[in-house]
């Protein structure tokens, strides 16, 4: 039975089979470790910027009977990574935390690893915005559901060509694909509304939202 819910099972698909993978923020290390239970990687790092979660991945690593196996460090995105840990790393992993964080994991790493896999929970089209200006390329996207609930998930490589953001195409062959535009738009559509309708519109944010809805109904078609 694997570890990991539909989010992290689409986090997973998305590195490359024989991947050794370094996870940011790993919490309880499910995604190393199911991803070494399963064969898909071929070795794992884990790191978190807290003690306690990784005190709570040695228990679950402990009772895979996976200890030693997946070496974990207590560090602030990358930064506190060994070179020699960074120089073997094929795929980093980044879930869980919103878009403004995983920028900042981006723009401080001490090393571009080759592969970086990105799963925001918040601030998604200033991400990708953001990853589009720096010169990501969008490498492949998919989709996950849990319950009402939507993720979304892509790999990036770093080319230092910058591009407009296409914020759908890396996801149009989801079978989630129109399931999750139709709930996009009506949360941007009720968005939409609140600020036309509040005392002292903002213009900017309206005309944002605007566009992203056009954008949507676009992708749609």
């Amino acid at each position: 039975m694997s570890l990991l819910d539909s989010r992290l099972q689409t986090v997973l698909s998305l590195i490359p089979a024989g991947s050794i993978l370094l996870d940011i923020g790993t919490d309880h290390c499910k995604l190393p470790a199911e991803g070494l239970r399963s064969g898909r990687l071929a070795g794992a790092y884990a790191a978190d910027i807290k003690e306690g979660p990784l005190q709570a991945a040695k228990k679950q690593l402990a009772a895979l009977g996976l200890s030693g196996k997946i070496p974990l460090y207590l560090s602030d995105g990358l930064k506190e990574i060994p070179p020699e840990t960074l120089k073997q790393v094929t795929a980093v992993a980044v879930a869980g935390m919103g878009g403004e964080i995983i920028e900042v994991i981006l723009d401080t790493a001490p090393a571009e690893p080759p592969l970086w896999v990105l799963q925001p929970m918040s601030a998604v089209y200033e991400l990708l915005d953001a990853l589009a200006q720096k010169g990501y390329a969008v490498t492949a996207g998919a989709l996950a559901r849990d319950g009402e609930k939507f993720y979304r998930v892509f790999a990036v490589q770093k080319t230092g060509i910058p591009y407009k953001a296409d914020y759908f195409g890396m996801i149009r062959q989801d079978p989630l694909y129109f399931p999750f535009l139709e709930k996009e738009q009506r949360r941007v559509e009720t968005a939409l509304a609140g600020l036309c309708s509040a005392k002292a519109p903002d213009e900017g944010r309206i005309a944002e939202a605007e566009k992203l809805l056009d954008q949507i109904r676009k992708a749609m078609q």
